[in-house]
């Protein structure tokens, strides 16, 4: 079997408490606030509280800051600080040393506190879209804190009690009653009278729903005294604070949405906040970066809302840390009890190979504890600190350092739970560095990236021609661009620099962490990335992002322009418009033309007259038929309307609503960012598909998202031919009301609007199953359930409900009254009515749609015909019993296209008896037992949920039913005639006895049934099963055990001695659990948890399976079945039995291999252990990250023998890799050396020792060496005598000089220029001698530059000299440069 290394989640756990996600849930549910570290920023905030509630301001506080900063944590804490007792606000600033250097300032809070501040609190403002929204949020926060803290007086007068006193008027009560008859608000409302208005408003925690509609209703019918306004709110938080003589402060956490979606209307807020400027109520407000707030307004304007509302606050901005958030991480890290020994030593070893990355970013991060970057291991310390500030990459609260950590292994994305799942401590990359945030980071996060990051880090996908090593730097590269851009490089270590990039490698792989800078320069001679000088000298790495071709671009939006500039062709780019209305199911199902995606037809100038007049002539029925009008400009706006007026004047167009969305055309700028997106496709739709693909969808949303948008919240006219005048409407709500009204004003009395119907429901579907559910006695399932409650909530349940005087007005009951007076005329006249009369009827009259909720209330309006003496009959006159499933059979075929005619045209005594009982001793739904068998698979379905054998109830009968149940024990072992019989018995007994079936349904209850296993228990086997249960702290669990022992298909039928035989199987499992616990001393409670208690005990233990059996084979048996329960193997009653009695017969020997593992550990594996001391041996074992106890012995051997012989090895290794840094300055490894020095090292050692120098640097170099090569390598170091000439610049340079540029240096004087054009070769500075393209990149040079002059200088000095003297001195020349000669030889050849 292969070995496999422990990964990182075999040593830790990742604790999600803490990064708790402060929200209302939380803070509801006790969420802790005293860990909240007091950060400056922090302590910022509550200095300005003080100022605030001391009166040194008239301002609130505005807290902002980046998501995953800890802002929404530093605004509960100032809550808590202001309302717990101060005994826990000193405690609180004891823990802290920043704290409790600030004395004064907690005596001011006191003192504060001691004059009386009430804190409310308040999460999310998304669905605040309206001043009156606000003033009623603002004033519920209130009133609920007031309630807390049992403040006196409440403000009797306020806004919700100022409702119900009007309501409790009975001229106003009568007013609204006649109100809520009109179908508008009949629809609106699920109460019916004022009083039930008044019930829900008293009771009722959350009635802010109820108090828009009433609000609504208010301004439409023109109730002036219960307009909300920002002076009635005022009033009463004044009243509030003056009768009390308190403070209010309120704290809206989430409040960014409430700025995006009221921008043109912050009047009225203002009003509100400025309320601090003349008493104490103080509005703190938690919200996103102010810069991501104030984009639609003009900064330099200071007298845009914007800018007059930011002046009502003092601000504070919430920052994070460094040094906090990684101590969040770090103690979110739960080292397994087990692994503790072993991760302290790979801690230890991954910590030491980033020694320089580590001490770098502490630097930057300033952080002072030692251990705080270790304990984030195995993150890279240079991608915890881009982690720390990813959010500032993204425009919104999608991704922070915390979501990167949380994020669960098990979904689509490649974060820190991943990583863990997937990496071990020996992996080739050991360390999660900054290119494995990609995935996160920007495969999965894109789509929130801002424009800016999201250009850069576009430039990654378009680059298809790299190795997976120019990927990772590249990657690299491009998260640390990105973080330094949005940093406004604050943080020097995260610009990718060669210095910053060694840094985001080291320890990584050996290729990657030695040639990162060489990779990187290879991407820029590839034109992927540029170099840009910067100070000091030094370069950043950058995307080489190309701008577009302006001209081109140009061009493109002219014929854009041209081509598609019309209010009909946008629309066909963008069809979604058809749906701003966001119709409501009940609305697609009346009015769409596709009820899937409930578009209605958009109508413009150019095609309005072309589209009504289709429209003119359809089929009306049920169905009605609406256009939503709109345009691109305000001019083609007007001109529009002026033609819908004249339109709808005409009577032919009488069924058509015209919804004129007018007010909200398109604009001219919204069209230009339309042209200008669409351009940017067409321009790169021949060089970047990718890119093209995302303008083009850009451009769309232009239309499909901001103008729909925009269309659904703006202001809509809805013409009719009975309204020609219009109904003006805000908001797509409103038209919704109004086109509900259409309906109803025709068909009252339909259910299509009730509250909480789904789309599901409203389409046709299922009908016959519906029909059938509709009809009852069966358990309602699928698309229509929640209908029998929300639709016939008040007749469902209740029988004869027509009958009901005070339901007479009720929907269901007007219809159900209409079609029964139907049926008996149908049956006095001839005897029988079809399925088609009745819902022609229910169509035409009542506005029945076709739907399944149509066929569900169709089938509820029936369902007394469902059974005898009803029967059923077809087209040929056949008949056939009529029963709930022919009958839902029969409605669901007259909804199918071509349905034939259908017609709706008395039991023994003993039958009826035994329905009777069965249905009421059972508790089956009354009616729905067809026949006996099916009585008995009821019986049997009963039985089960009893969860118990029914043979308990013996012990606790009391009435002497159990002959009885016995009966219905064989009737459900009973099948055709037999069980006929048995029900004829079961019959005969209910009319003997007419108290039965009152006692048997007494006596068949779960409670029962209970007791009599408790009963069975105390006696079976003396009550041993209890005991144990008491013994392993299961008490609580014993029953539900016992219920899966009985939760099998048949286990109702089973006897009494099958039952008992499952019982003791169950009690062997106890023992075992008991057992575990003793032998772990641990505290499991159930055998899964005994199980997962021996696998983390056995990942740990240190040696096979296999030679602990060979050493004890006295064990053989135990570990056997130990090993079956290490590799998940499912251990059989037997199995169970087996180790259970080797637990129990060899605790003994069991508890000393348990207790003295490493002993064991040196016995198996002592061929390999010797010369090593016990302490030594401790540490090998825990070196070994195999789950040694599942692997073969032959495997556990290598694994052993291979962890001594490394550690033998590193204990030598250790030696070699000090004396190379004490002797090189410090520098990892000759490959590191050459780097630094843009030398190679090997071109400095002298010819003699060469060989033996390049072995050496070549084990120091390598990631996996020999004992022997490091024995030698350490040999060598210790005799060299070359260190003090490496550490001289003009010793390496002259090195350089004569190995590297050789004759050339006369042409190439400038050894660094000669340096920086090798780096560009991608090529290792190590590498670099003798190597083949690094003499002809050398060569090429030295030939061009003389080829530029170099040339002239030759010719010049031959020319000066005589004959005689010029041939001599070649004679000597060709006597040592043999390359000359034989140059001369080719030539003179070639002549």
């Amino acid at each position: 079997m292969a070995v496999q290394n422990l990964k990182y989640c075999e040593y830790f756990d990742v604790n999600e408490k803490y990064f708790p996600c402060i929200d209302e849930s939380a803070i509801n549910s006790g969420a802790s606030w005293d860990d909240t570290y007091p950060h400056t920023t922090f302590i910022d905030l509550l200095n300005l509280t003080e100022k605030m509630l001391g009166g040194n301001t008239n301002r609130s506080i505005w807290i902002h800051g980046a998501y995953g900063t800890g802002k929404s944590k530093c605004a509960y804490t100032l809550k808590k600080i202001l309302e717990v007792p101060d005994d826990e606000v000193q405690t609180y600033w004891d823990k802290f040393e920043p704290l409790k250097k600030n004395p004064a300032l907690l005596a001011k809070l006191l003192g504060h506190k001691a004059q009386g501040i009430v804190t409310a609190y308040r999460y999310a403002s998304g669905s605040i879209t309206t001043p009156q929204q606000l003033f009623f949020a603002v004033q519920e926060s209130v009133k609920k804190a007031l309630d807390e803290h049992e403040v006196a007086y409440k403000g009797e007068k306020s806004l919700k009690e100022s409702v119900i006193a009007w309501l409790e008027d009975p001229i106003h009560n009568q007013f609204m009653n006649a109100l809520l008859q009109k179908p508008k608000w009949m629809s609106t409302f699920s109460q019916s009278t004022g009083d039930e208005i008044i019930n829900t408003l008293k009771k009722s925690d959350d009635v802010s729903s109820l108090m828009d509609d009433i609000f609504a209703l208010a301004a439409q019918e023109g109730i002036t005294a219960l307009d909300l306004t920002a002076d009635s709110l005022r009033n009463w938080i004044v009243d509030i604070i003056d009768k009390n003589n308190i403070k209010l402060v309120l704290i809206w956490d989430e409040f960014s949405d409430y700025f995006r979606q009221n921008s043109t209307s912050l009047g009225e807020f203002q009003k509100i906040v400025s309320i601090c400027q003349e008493k104490p109520f103080y509005f703190i407000i938690v919200t996103h970066p102010l810069s991501s707030l104030a984009k639609s307004y003009d900064s330099s304007d200071k007298t845009n809302p914007w800018s007059v509302v930011q002046q009502r606050f003092d601000k504070v901005e919430i920052t994070l840390p460094d040094n906090i958030a990684f101590d969040l991480i770090g103690h979110a890290f739960s080292v397994k009890p087990a692994a503790k020994a072993s991760w302290e030593q790979m801690t230890g070893d991954l910590n030491s190979s980033v020694n320089s990355a580590r001490a770098a970013v502490t630097k930057a991060a300033n952080i002072k504890g030692e251990n705080v970057m270790r304990d984030i291991l195995p993150i890279h310390p240079i991608a915890a600190l881009v982690l720390k500030n990813i959010a500032s990459a993204f425009q919104s609260n999608q991704r922070s350092m915390f979501d990167f950590i949380k994020t669960p292994k098990d979904m689509d994305v490649k974060a820190f739970q991943w990583f863990i799942q997937n990496t071990s401590p020996l992996s080739d990359r050991p360390f999660l560095t900054v290119d494995m945030l990609w995935d996160f980071f920007y495969e999965k996060g894109k789509d929130y990236l801002s424009s800016d990051i999201k250009l850069i880090l576009d430039t990654f996908p378009q680059q298809t021609q790299l190795t997976e090593k120019e990927k990772t730097v590249l990657k690299t590269v491009l998260i640390m661009q990105s973080i330094d851009q949005r940093l406004g490089g604050s943080l020097p270590i995260l610009k990718p620099t060669d210095q910053n990039l060694s840094y985001a490698f080291e320890g990584d792989s050996p290729e990657l962490e030695s040639s990162c800078k060489s990779i990187a320069k290879a991407l820029v001679k590839k034109g992927v990335l540029i170099e840009n000088p910067i100070a000091d000298g030094k370069k950043v790495y950058s995307a080489a992002v190309l701008a577009g071709d302006g001209a081109k671009i140009d061009a493109f939006k002219k014929d854009i322009r041209e081509k598609q500039g019309t209010t009909a062709k946008l629309v066909s780019e963008g069809p979604a418009v058809a749906t701003a209305l966001s119709l409501t199911p009940a609305l697609r199902l009346r009015y769409a033309l596709d009820i899937d995606s409930g578009k209605l037809p958009v109508v413009t100038i150019s095609d309005f007259k072309k589209v009504m007049d289709v429209l003119k002539s359809k089929d009306q029925d049920w169905h009605f038929y609406a256009v939503l009008a709109l345009a691109k400009t305000e001019d083609e706006a007007q001109t529009f309307r002026t033609l819908i007026k004249n339109t709808v004047t005409d009577s032919t167009y009488k069924n058509i609503a015209v919804i004129d969305a007018l007010s909200t055309p398109l604009g001219l700028e919204a069209f230009e960012q339309y042209v200008d997106y669409s351009a940017m496709s067409l321009y790169y739709s021949g060089n970047n598909g990718q890119q093209s693909k995302e303008n083009a969808k850009k451009a769309k949303d232009v239309l499909e998202r901001d103008w729909k948008d925009r269309i659904h919240d703006g202001q809509f006219i809805v013409f009719t031919y009975a309204n020609q005048d219009g109904e003006k409407a805000t908001g797509a709500g409103a038209v919704q009301t109004i086109m509900q009204t259409i309906v109803l004003n025709k068909f009252k009395h339909v259910q299509d609007f009730t509250k909480g119907l789904s789309e599901s429901q409203l389409k046709l579907t299922n009908q016959k199953q519906v029909a059938r559910y509709g009809i009852g006695g069966i358990e309602i399932k699928g698309v229509i359930k929640g209908c029998e409650t929300s639709v016939l909530g008040k007749v469902w349940s209740k029988k004869e409900y027509w009958n009901d005087e005070s339901l007479s007005g009720d929907h269901i009951v007007i219809i159900k009254k209409a079609i029964d007076k139907m049926i008996t005329n149908a049956f006095n006249s001839n005897g029988r009515i079809s399925i088609g009369e009745i819902y022609d009827c229910l169509e035409t009259t009542f506005g029945f749609s076709v739907c399944n909720l149509s066929a569900f209330i169709t089938g509820f309006l029936l369902k007394e015909y469902s059974s005898d003496p009803y029967r059923s009959m077809d087209a040929e006159g056949h008949r056939d019993a009529m029963t709930p499933d022919k009958l839902a059979e029969m409605i669901g075929n007259y909804y199918g296209k071509n349905p034939k005619p259908t017609y709706i045209v008395n039991l023994t005594e003993e039958e009826k008896a035994f329905y009777e009982l069965t249905e009421g001793a059972w508790n089956i739904t009354p009616n729905s037992c067809s026949s006996p068998s099916h009585a008995g698979s009821l019986v049997l379905s009963k039985m089960r949920e009893l969860a118990y054998p029914v043979w308990c109830l013996e012990d606790v009968d009391t009435t002497g039913v159990f002959d009885i149940v016995k009966q219905y024990i064989k009737l459900v072992q009973s099948k055709g005639d037999e069980a006929h019989d048995v029900a004829n018995d079961i019959g005969k007994i209910a009319i003997q006895r007419p108290s039965s079936a009152q006692n048997l349904k007494a006596l068949l209850t779960q409670d029962n049934c209970r007791k009599g296993m408790l009963l069975f228990l105390e006696r079976f086997e003396n009550g041993k099963l209890l005991t144990l249960a008491k013994e392993i702290g299961a008490e609580s669990a014993v029953l539900s055990d016992i219920k899966k022992l009985f939760s099998v298909q048949y286990s109702a039928l089973w006897v009494g001695q099958t039952g008992e035989d499952e019982i003791k199987k169950l009690i062997t499992e106890y023992e075992v659990v008991k057992s575990t616990n003793v032998l772990l001393n641990t505290a499991a409670h159930s055998k899964d948890t005994a199980f997962k208690e021996w696998r983390e005990y056995l990942k740990f233990i240190g040696f096979s399976c296999e030679s602990v059996r060979a050493k004890r084979p006295v064990l053989d048996k135990f570990f056997y079945n130990l090993l079956r329960i290490a590799n998940y193997e499912d251990m059989l009653p037997d199995n169970m039995k087996a180790f259970l009695d080797e637990m129990t017969n060899h605790s003994v020997e069991i508890r000393d291999v348990l207790n003295n593992t490493l002993s064991v550990f040196m016995e198996i594996y002592n061929p390999y252990l010797e010369g090593f001391s016990d302490t030594e041996c401790e540490e090998i074992k825990n070196s070994i990250t195999t789950e040694m106890f599942t692997t073969s012995a032959t495997a556990s051997n290598a694994a052993v023998k291979k962890a001594a012989e490394d550690y033998r090895k590193n204990q030598v290794k250790s030696q070699l890799f000090k004396l190379w840094s004490d002797k090189s300055g410090g520098s990892k490894n000759p490959r590191v050396w050459s780097e630094k020095h843009r030398t190679p090292i090997l071109c400095c050692v002298k010819p003699s020792i060469y060989a033996q120098a390049k072995k050496a640097f070549a084990t120091l170099n390598s990631s996996t060496q020999s004992e022997a090569d490091i024995k030698e390598a350490l040999a060598f170091l210790e005799g060299a005598d070359f260190f003090d000439d490496l550490a001289s610049d003009e010793f390496r340079d002259a090195c350089f000089a004569k190995r590297i540029i050789g004759d050339y240096i006369s042409l190439l004087p400038d050894i660094n220029t000669v340096r920086d054009a090798l780096e560009s070769t991608g090529i290792g500075a190590y590498e670099w001698n003798d190597n083949p393209t690094i003499r002809s990149k050398v060569s090429s040079m030295a030939s061009a530059e003389y080829n530029a002059g170099g040339s002239d200088k030759v010719v010049n000095i031959i020319d000066a000299m005589k004959e005689p003297d010029l041939k001599q001195w070649l004679i000597d020349i060709v006597k040592k440069d043999m390359g000359l000669g034989v140059k001369i030889i080719i030539n003179k050849k070639e002549e």
